[in-house]
């Protein structure tokens, strides 16, 4: 019986130590696993990290595009503008032109007139 107890306790040994190798191996995997979770862990903070900085540059994109609409606003508005200037001065070109060709006119029928007075003396 002695012998079968030692038997026993042999078999129940081996599978102690079966079992002790398998919780290491599954300690080992776990381990393992932890790692890889922690260079996910480290590799999704970079991507956050990257976010952040695209997100700042993203709103100063949006406040440079905000200045730049603005600018454009103000230049139509000048070219508005300046177009009622030249329409004004082709106004004013034309006036004068008008009044040139009235004043030439008159210069010739003066010079008429002095040529018959001449003429008469």
């Amino acid at each position: 019986m002695d012998k079968e107890i030692k038997e026993m306790f042999q078999i129940i040994l081996e599978k102690l130590d079966g079992m002790d190798r398998r919780q290491d191996g599954m300690d080992q995997k776990l381990t393992s696993i932890e790692k890889r979770q922690d260079g996910m862990d480290q590799k999704l903070t970079s991507i956050e990290k990257r976010q952040d900085g695209m997100d700042k540059r993203l709103i100063s994109i949006e406040k440079r595009q905000d200045e730049i609409f603005v600018i454009q606003r103000a230049l139509e508005e000048n070219i508005m503008v300046t177009r009622a200037e030249q329409d004004k001065m082709m106004h004013m070109v034309a006036d004068i032109q008008g009044k040139a060709t009235r004043l030439t006119s008159e210069v010739e029928e003066h010079d008429e007139v002095i040529k018959q007075i001449k003429a008469i003396k």
